[in-house]
């Protein structure tokens, strides 16, 4: 019987039917094709059609992307296209360095009661810095991916005390509460 259960959870585990529930007054976003659900806070925006095309416009990756709202990037050198995306891929046994190059620091992320092969990927370039952070979801196929989307400007480029940094810590853990609902129906 123990071990029963302990099947039976590792399989609730693997689908992510023990993602977080979405605080109070979250909209929800519905996948059907690829049979997920994740929510997002009131007040960011969604595109249904959001193609990332970080690799190179030869190798699109389709998928939804949820961008932050333009209050969260006043006053700050945040850039208004900061967001989180779900995105796929065919085929199984995906890998960072699918969704991002270079996929510096892969590592792996015991969270939202699933596995992520998880990596950053650092870019800059005229006072501007992107950076990405791609948890891929184990045991997908097609493979979903979650990416995290930072552009901001170099603090240095602002006369000072015209804009304060943005707050970093904040918005990765904005990412994270959204990146926790993410419920695989499949």
């Amino acid at each position: 019987m123990t071990q029963r259960l302990g099947l039976v959870l590792s399989a609730l585990l693997a689908t992510g039917l023990a993602a977080q529930a979405a605080p109070h007054g979250w909209k929800h976003y519905t996948d059907a094709m690829l049979g997920y659900t994740i929510a997002y806070p009131p007040g960011w925006s969604i595109d249904t059609h959001y193609v990332s095309a970080a690799l190179g416009p030869d190798r699109e990756i389709h998928g939804v992307a949820f961008t932050i709202p333009a209050g969260t990037a006043a006053g700050t050198n945040l850039g208004t296209d900061s967001k989180l995306s779900v995105e796929s891929l065919p085929g199984s046994g995906c890998q960072p360095s699918q969704f991002v190059d270079p996929a510096d620091d892969v590592h792996r992320v015991h969270a939202d009661g699933r596995i992520y092969t998880a990596a950053t990927s650092e870019d800059a370039g005229a006072g501007n810095r992107y950076e990405t952070q791609i948890f891929v979801i184990d045991g997908t196929s097609p493979c979903v991916a979650v990416r995290y989307f930072i552009h901001s400007a170099a603090i240095g480029n602002f006369d000072p005390g015209t804009v304060k940094a943005f707050d970093r810590a904040g918005l990765l853990a904005a990412f994270d509460r959204i990146r926790a609902t993410l419920t695989l129906g499949k």
